[in-house]
């Protein structure tokens, strides 16, 4: 049987050529689109985090220092009158966090150190807001003591008042993203994953306060600041996981609007970092 041949400059293509021309053109046609839905669906969105770069924003509340520099701030109140606090954690301008210098005191990055310390009193903080997801941080400008400090109406026994804490009983196992709450919460977009390693990295390095990221298995998001077993700082400690999923234990504490974890680095393994696992007790 002789075989079908094809000269380009025939009007007309030979049946088997053309049979094999159509079908492949229709699988295009469907494919293409096909492609294009499937990555547009699987495709992570836009963060709504909002970073009020230009808009200063001045506050006034109780400075605390540990683990983290707060702000503690009257927020409003809630339908029978009781004070709602707020906690505003406190970083620096650029990828710095809001330091402890050297012979006490503190200090945003560039600015001379504050001569008195500041925890458990009365401040001013002038700075841009950051927020998502119902976190708050501020990137702070200027910040000083009151003379008088801001006194807060006495919360009822259903309210701490801002110098208190809740502690689980129990050590707990977390899996989650290890990144920072300053570009996480919206001064970066992505401010996760490995695109932001390089970004993460830089902020922890200088000395923003590392956080966990545990998302769900239904979508929910929740975010945990991370400290060493007796506060100290674990930034040094966390670089290299940056952007990366972890498994990590250590104790809860919950300080009004945030939680803190207490780890302990030795548990830190690289896992799925899709996967909620809150409440798991470790050894």
């Amino acid at each position: 049987m002789q075989e079908e041949f094809y000269i380009g400059w025939q009007t007309e293509a030979p049946p088997s050529f053309a049979r094999v021309v159509r079908r492949s053109v229709t699988g295009l046609c469907v494919l293409v689109p096909l492609t294009a839905i499937l990555i547009t669906y699987f495709q992570t969105g836009f963060s709504n985090g909002t970073f009020e770069f230009g808009k200063k924003t001045e506050l006034e509340g109780i400075f605390s220092e540990n683990p983290f520099p707060f702000l503690t701030i009257e927020s409003g109140k809630d339908a029978t009158g009781n004070p709602v606090f707020q906690k505003i954690l406190l970083v620096g301008k650029g990828k710095f966090g809001f330091q402890k210098a050297e012979g006490g005191g503190w200090r945003v990055e560039g600015e001379p150190a504050f001569a008195e310390a500041m925890a458990g009193k009365g401040v001013k903080v002038s700075g841009f807001l950051i927020y998502n997801d119902g976190k708050t941080a501020m990137e702070v400008e200027s910040i000083e003591i009151q003379e008088e400090a801001k006194e807060f109406e006495k919360p009822s026994t259903v309210y701490r008042p801002p110098s208190t804490v809740h502690r689980l009983p129990s050590a707990v196992q977390l899996r989650g993203e290890i990144t920072d709450p300053k570009c996480l919460l919206g001064v970066m977009n992505p401010g996760q994953g490995k695109p932001h390693r390089d970004c993460a990295v830089r902020c922890l390095a200088g000395g923003i306060a590392p956080m966990l990221k545990v998302t769900g298995a239904s979508g929910e998001t929740e975010y945990y600041l991370l400290a060493g077993a007796n506060g100290e700082a674990l930034n040094d400690r966390l670089l290299e996981y940056a952007g990366d999923g972890v498994q990590i234990c250590g104790r809860l504490e919950q300080q009004d609007d945030w939680w803190v974890l207490y780890a302990d680095p030795a548990t830190i393994r690289r896992v799925n970092k899709g996967t909620l696992n809150v409440g798991v007790m470790c050894n």
